[in-house]
Order: C-alpha cells, then sequence, then structure tokens
C-alpha cells in the first residue's frame, strides 16, 4: 500500500498546524510555504479535511486552519482513511465465486486487520510528540 499525494499532503498540513498552531489559524499559504507544497493542492487537501471534521476554517484578514479538536484526539487512521478513500483491502462479494470469497476471507480481511492494529491508537498528538520528530523540526 503506498499513500497518495493526497495522504502525504494532508498529514504534513495536520503536523504542521499541530506544531504551529496555538489559538490562531494559520493561512494555508504560510504552511505550503514552509512545507515545500502546493498552495493549490494544499487546499483542496484542506476542504476534505475541514468537510471531515479535522479543521475549522477561520474565514476573513487573519483566517486560515485550525485543528477542530485536540492533537490526541485526531486518530492517523481515520485521517488517512478519509483521504485516501479507504484503506481496505476488503471488498464486498456477492459469495459466488470461491476463490474470491476465499481471498477475501483468508487474505483480505486479516490483512485489514494488520494494518488497524498497526494504527491503534496512533494519534496525530503521538506523531508530533515522538522524540525523532522534535529532534528533526
Amino acid at each position: 500500500m503506498k499513500i497518495s499525494t493526497r495522504g502525504r499532503y494532508g498529514l504534513r498540513l495536520l503536523v504542521d498546524i499541530a506544531e504551529h498552531a496555538e489559538d490562531d489559524p494559520i493561512a494555508l499559504s504560510v504552511v505550503a510555504k514552509r512545507q515545500k507544497l502546493s498552495e493549490k493542492y494544499l487546499q483542496q487537501v484542506a476542504l476534505l479535511l475541514a468537510r471531515g471534521g479535522f479543521l475549522n476554517s477561520v474565514k476573513g484578514s487573519g483566517g486560515g486552519y485550525l485543528l477542530k479538536e485536540k492533537p490526541d484526539q485526531i486518530m492517523i487512521y481515520d485521517v488517512l482513511d478519509l483521504l485516501e478513500g479507504s484503506i481496505t483491502f476488503e471488498e464486498e462479494s456477492d459469495g459466488e465465486n470461491a476463490i474470491e470469497e476465499v481471498l477475501r476471507l483468508h487474505f483480505y480481511r486479516p490483512l485489514d486487520e494488520q494494518v488497524k492494529r498497526a494504527f491503534a491508537g496512533l494519534t496525530l498528538a503521538d506523531v508530533t510528540h515522538a522524540a525523532w520528530f522534535t529532534y528533526m523540526i
């Protein structure tokens, strides 16, 4: 599984806002410059994150974006699931194809469970408070 540009931009946007926003919204132009990202594409990603309940948009002079929840309430799995359109491997099956059904039950479903376990409990705060993260910034 490879995380798309949308997923990577979204995570970078959320981490940047978590690290730099206190009570004041952060303009996307500031994040784009700081992260060396396309502002136009970042706008699209921010809109998805706002609609998905991860960001609040503040209009007007001094406007920008703020996290809707505290970083320890934002689950990385949920963010990626929103931005990637779903990060599950298992698909619905009509049960008529035996090979498809075996793969679904014995390969895709366990794979999905492994991915969920890998992300279990991982929050935005975990990323921003990791020792390696603070060392790099």
